[in-house]
């Protein structure tokens, strides 16, 4: 039999579908009010639908028109799940801001989705602002932050209300769980999430290697199932917490369209031959429980091919509903066995109840039976860790207990040999063979030591690796993509210091960008991000040398070190960077927005009595008088 967890979200649409809840029309909902204090809101309440009908396709002014009123209706539930629905849906609940000018970010808790779309409308100005989009049919599609669930900024000014709009499309069911955030506690809360599915994937990578590797050396076939078992596993985990589309197979539409129910069925068939290979299901079961087990072989068998080749919509509600009954024929048979006195019988009743029990919380969140949070979050990846340990420790009991019935033929041959005294050539052969078998045995087991050697090896070469791409993140601004504050700092202090010990020229700009305030009011936010980057990569252009650095210094300001320069290279280079800046081609609704920038420059040699900050103060000095002698121009500090 195979698993009820492997279709853990499947089974939560299924679910929902026998709940039976009607979906009433409402009174028009309240509106969530936000404050500067407010880190997150669960959208769980007050929150409108529209289904659009077969062949319609409307739009965002259209479906907030006055006559579409009667069709909007406020879901009963606090997620919005539509089991079977594969006509867009829409969405949309109101927020105030309470007094303040606010950023936050809109979540959807839910990465396969094929795509949504987001738009927000202020009715008092009967503005729109730019429209976003995300999910699996668009990998491409720009994000404020890299991250499975499709995320969308909302902006909100003092005292505002707008109405947050979003078109949900999916292959065969909506699921829309709304969370608004701060950036903070969004930031914190998904670095929490990759840690532990860091952890989750980690655990299920180690063990599919080192059951795949107990097959290569031992050809026990249990070990090849249950290696086949785990990577469906994983790849059903990439699928449903979209690492997967995100980062594995980014744009590949068939896994993005496909995968989920696929590797659901595969996981389903790879747990079922394990479960009959493993326990001998053909042999020490009644021929009735034999049959079904057969009868689910073939069906997640069917199933897998079916997706490979086309996706009917029946494959999924098939899926869901036999994951159903699957769970409790494995735990029937299961049962069965432990009834009849199969120890290792034991460890999958336990196994089993551990995911079942983590996947009935996820489908009560799911359903708004129980408050979701981290718990309900990460009980379904922590279920499957738990199950696979104790699976392991259950292909590990086996193998101690074929050691000790091998044992106990020694000890019979050692007795038998004893009672044969006589015999003395049989009694010699049958201690050699013991010898040798013994011999053999500890040579796999060192084997099987050094193999798991190399693999912890391996592990913490991954970890390192991680964590120097983690210390390269932190110094890089995340906006224009070069240094940021904190590592000028470091670098700045470090430069300082070598040019004092070695007597050697060290220069140091600071760039402004004139008149961006002006710039930012006229193209908008977006717009004045993507001067900064076109401003940062300008500079960085302008400076090719391994030991120069280019940061951001704060806002619109940037800073330039160039060790080894003295005052007249020094200028050079900044004539080059204002030149550089100056021929920036940045088009905004067809018309080309000029950008300049002022530099001020200053190049000696430290000294070690007089402090760092007064460097940097002379190259601001010299910003400022290049500012008040007209800007778009570089100005040396005056020497002191």
């Amino acid at each position: 039999m195979t698993r009820l967890s492997r279709c853990g979200c499947l089974l939560a649409l299924l679910w929902w579908s026998m709940l039976g809840l009607a979906l009433p029309v409402a009174a028009a909902p309240a509106e969530h009010v936000i404050s500067a204090d407010t880190r997150k809101i669960i959208v769980d309440s007050d929150v409108e639908y529209l289904v659009e009908k077969p062949g319609e396709a409307l739009t965002r002014e259209r479906v907030l028109q006055a006559d579409m009123g009667p069709r909007w209706k406020v879901f009963p539930g606090k997620i919005v799940s539509l089991p079977g629905q594969r006509n867009p849906v829409w969405v949309r609940f109101t927020v105030r801001s309470a007094g303040v000018n606010l950023d936050r970010i809109l979540s959807v808790d839910w990465p396969l989705n094929d795509e949504v779309r987001f738009s927000q409308f202020t009715p008092d100005t009967g503005a729109w602002r730019a429209e976003h989009v995300g999910g699996l049919q668009h990998p491409e599609a720009p994000q404020i932050h890299k991250d499975p669930n499709p995320i969308f900024p909302v902006e909100l000014g003092a005292g505002e209300r707008s109405v947050l709009l979003l078109r949900v499309t999916a292959q065969t069911s909506v699921i829309a769980p709304l969370v608004l955030w701060d950036l903070q506690t969004w930031q914190a809360s998904r670095f929490d999430y990759a840690v532990v599915m860091g952890l989750v994937f980690g655990i299920l990578g180690v063990m599919f290697f080192y059951n795949l590797s107990l097959y290569i050396f031992t050809r026990e076939r249990s070990f090849r199932t249950y290696s086949g078992y785990l990577l469906a596993i994983i790849a059903y985990q990439l699928c449903v917490t979209g690492f997967g589309p995100l980062f594995i197979w980014p744009g590949n539409d068939w896994l993005n369209t496909r995968g989920y129910e696929f590797f659901a069925a595969n996981s389903f068939l790879a747990a079922t031959l394990f479960f009959r290979n493993f326990l001998d299901i053909g042999k020490s079961v009644p021929r009735h429980m034999d049959w079904i087990n057969k009868a689910f072989v073939v069906f997640f068998t069917v199933s897998a091919v079916l997706l490979i080749f086309k996706m009917p919509v029946a494959v999924p509600l098939a899926l869901s509903g036999v994951a159903f009954l699957t769970g409790f024929a494995g735990i029937y048979t299961a049962g069965y066995l432990v009834w009849k006195g199969n120890v290792l019988a034991r460890y999958f009743v336990i196994a089993w109840a551990t995911i079942i029990v983590a996947t009935m919380l996820l489908l009560m969140a799911l359903a708004g039976v129980i408050e979701s949070g981290p718990w309900t979050k990460y009980a379904q990846p922590i279920g499957f860790v738990l199950e696979t340990v104790l699976l392991s420790v259950a292909l590990a009991e086996r193998i101690k207990r074929e050691r000790l019935s091998k044992e106990a033929a020694l000890r019979e041959s050692q007795e038998l040999a004893r009672k044969v005294e006589l015999e003395r050539e049989e009694k010699l052969r049958a201690q050699e063979h013991a010898l040798t078998v013994q011999r053999k045995a500890n040579e796999e087991l060192e084997l099987r030591v050094i193999d798991r050697t190399a693999e912890l090896k391996r592990a913490m070469e991954n970890v390192e690796l991680a964590n120097r791409e983690l210390a390269k993140l932190s110094v890089t601004d995340g906006l224009t993509k070069v240094n940021n504050r904190r590592y000028f700092d470091e670098t700045m202090k470090k430069e300082y210091d070598r040019s004092t010990r070695s007597g050697s020229p060290l220069a140091l700009m600071l760039v402004d960008i004139d008149y961006f305030k002006k710039i930012n009011d006229s193209v908008g936010h977006l717009g004045g991000d993507e001067c900064l980057k076109l401003v940062a990569s300008a500079l960085a252009s302008c400076v090719g040398r391994s030991t120069d650095l280019v940061a951001r210094y704060g806002g619109e300001e940037f800073a330039v070190v160039l060790p080894g320069l003295d005052a007249p290279h020094a200028m050079e280079v900044a004539e080059r960077i204002r030149k550089a800046v100056e021929d920036i081609q940045f088009i905004y609704r067809g018309r080309r927005v000029p950008v300049s920038v002022s530099l001020g420059v200053v190049a000696r040699v430290a000294e070690a009595d007089r402090p760092l900050s007064e460097f940097i103060r002379e190259a601001d000095q010299a910003l400022y008088a290049a500012k008040g002698a007209g800007r778009n121009r570089a100005m040396l500090a005056e020497a002191a």
